[in-house]
């Protein structure tokens, strides 16, 4: 799987919008919108290994933080 997949999947899999994927690796909406566009597009741009392997961490870590929260015991 490619990248461009990779973000489709994230995107997807974890109800995120453009705005919110570039806030997460820090990059302008633009990028996004260029690393979306088909790759045949003359302004698609590739996904950089280290957008994917950001959000993954903070996608996971944010899950687990989720996680952790309903398994806590209430006071």
């Amino acid at each position: 799987m490619n990248n461009r997949d990779r973000l489709i999947t994230l995107i997807t899999d974890h109800n995120l919008d453009r705005r919110e994927i570039a806030e997460l690796v820090s990059v302008k909406r633009d990028a996004v919108d260029h690393w979306l566009l088909p790759v045949d597009s003359k302004n698609h741009e590739e996904v950089p290994d280290m957008a994917i392997e950001l959000l993954e961490l903070k996608l996971g870590a944010k899950q687990l933080g989720l996680r952790q929260k309903k398994t806590e015991p209430k006071k």
